[in-house]
């Protein structure tokens, strides 16, 4: 059986000896005794085990031998002791990892209704209610197990005759009743739970996020801000507070407080890599690119991650029209990942700008190798074989990629864009209608429609665009006329915008 070597170094040598004695057994096939509590310890071990794996995918080989194994402890259990509530409770937490949630909660209710004010019972209730999409059930078991343990204690009460597990727990069990009112869009009930979690576990970094992340869904900026600085007064060592800050602050455009605040954060942990990326970001925002190239340079320094930030900076540079810079970016985040689909894209949309079409087809053919069914990719491809002049392939691109345009409205656009330039107006016209239905550019395709029909002299149908241009939004007269400068000499257009 092969499991990491350091599963146990956050165990003491009972726990160690007790998991290798129980695989011992399990290897040989025999039966032997364990007491309960040394069958609870090994279950747990394995519990825990599962938990800190993830889900990503290079644990995935070690996640499924510790499902098996937690399946076997918790059936030894069963074994040896089938009347025991706690081996049951750790069956009911086996079926959540498995995501059989109905069963779970069956075996729990069984389990409350022998023990009613069992903490255990009641959180884990909360949680399979949660999985279940009933939220309101979840928060009432999640309060009855958080009043049990706050024994009496206030809500509002700052719990200082409780020992730090308790705080903990109960911290948790708010944090979770704060999530639970977010699914229910009740943001207001959720601030106030994740404040009472902060308030008993400050480093609860979950916590500290979803609380910013409600303040700004609800627009209540001038409270985020304020809450956060507060909240790094009195616990200055939080990274995870003072990125929040520096998030309150860009999220208003004071970015040169956003800085400082980020530069806090990346000070407490230097590896803390999202503090870079968005200190680069709000330097982009103030002009400084160079300051901002720099940050991303720092931040490749503190990740694995490299070619996100090479991609970033590529783009910083394509942004400045330098494409010789962001070409050799775009290259370095190839080499990182060879399998970068939107890196490979930029790349070939930088040798188009400096018309060097064939290599400009090469890497648009990688990143369509990688994601053949990308409409974006397709476009892209299509648009620089046009660029080149090779209409043949251009057509026939196009042609691939027009089934995949119901959720790409700039692939019709970029299609009655190349009929346009060539003169196509009827088919770009078709184009234009296809798209159209349930669109959301509803501007900018009733202007390519406008200049075809006015190419093509329907004259009736180029009044209707017209109209529909200067309904969909107040400036769409302006838009239309630099879009179609020709209508400023048109006095029929010209009367139905005056009027």
């Amino acid at each position: 059986m092969k499991i990491n070597k350091d599963r146990f170094k956050n165990y003491d040598e009972e726990v160690k000896h007790l998991v290798l004695e129980f695989e011992k057994m399990e290897k040989s096939g025999e039966r032997r005794y364990f007491d309960l509590d040394e069958m609870e310890r090994i279950i747990d071990f394995y519990m825990d085990g599962f938990q800190d794996y993830g889900t990503d995918n290079s644990s995935v080989g070690t996640q499924s031998i510790t499902m098996e194994m937690m399946e076997k402890s918790v059936l030894h259990g069963e074994w040896l002791f089938p009347a025991s509530n706690e081996i049951r409770l750790r069956r009911a937490h086996l079926l959540c990892f498995k995501e059989r949630f109905e069963e779970s909660y069956a075996i729990l209710k069984e389990l409350e209704s022998r023990q009613p004010d069992d903490t255990d019972v009641l959180y884990a209730l909360g949680v399979v209610l949660s999985a279940l999409e009933q939220p309101r059930r979840a928060i009432q078991y999640y309060n009855r197990a958080a009043s049990r343990l706050a024994d009496g204690e206030s809500w509002d009460g700052d719990f200082h005759n409780k020992g730090k597990w308790e705080r903990d727990e109960i911290g948790m069990i708010y944090a979770n009743i704060a999530d639970e009112y977010v699914k229910m869009d009740k943001r207001k009930e959720a601030r106030n739970f994740y404040r009472k979690a902060l308030r008993l576990r400050p480093d609860d970094e979950h916590s500290l996020y979803e609380l910013a992340n409600c303040y700004e869904d609800d627009g209540l900026i001038d409270k985020w801000i304020g809450y956060y600085n507060k909240f790094v007064e009195e616990h200055p060592y939080s990274k995870v507070g003072w990125f929040c800050l520096a998030e309150g602050y860009a999220s208003t455009a004071l970015y040169e407080r956003a800085i400082d605040a980020y530069g806090y954060a990346i000070a407490i942990d230097s590896n803390f890599y999202y503090a870079y990326m968005q200190m680069s970001a709000c330097y982009e925002a103030l002009g400084n690119m160079n300051m901002a190239v720099e940050t991303l340079h720092d931040a490749a320094e503190h990740t694995d991650d490299k070619a996100l930030v090479y991609f970033r900076i590529g783009d910083l540079f394509r942004l400045q029209n330098n494409m010789a810079s962001a070409v050799n970016y775009y290259q370095k985040a190839t080499k990182e990942d060879p399998f970068y689909a939107d890196a490979w894209h930029a790349l070939s949309t930088c040798y188009t700008m400096s018309l060097e079409f064939g290599d400009g087809i090469d890497c648009a053919k990688k990143a369509l190798s990688i994601e053949p069914e990308s409409p974006l990719y397709l476009t892209t491809l299509a648009l620089i074989y046009a660029d080149s002049g090779d209409y043949e392939n251009a057509e026939k691109t196009f042609e691939h990629a027009i089934p995949y345009y119901d959720d790409f409205e700039q692939g019709w656009l970029a299609y009655a864009d190349y009929h346009i330039m060539r003169g196509n107006y009827e088919e770009a016209i078709n184009g234009l209608n296809r798209g159209l239905v349930g669109c959301e550019l509803v501007m900018e395709y009733n202007k390519r429609l406008a200049l075809c029909y006015y190419m093509t002299g329907r004259r009736n149908m180029l009044f209707n665009a017209v109209r529909a241009c200067i309904f969909d939004n107040e400036d769409g007269a302006n838009e239309l006329l630099n879009y179609l400068p020709e209508l400023r000499n048109d006095d029929e257009v010209m009367m139905i915008i005056n009027s």
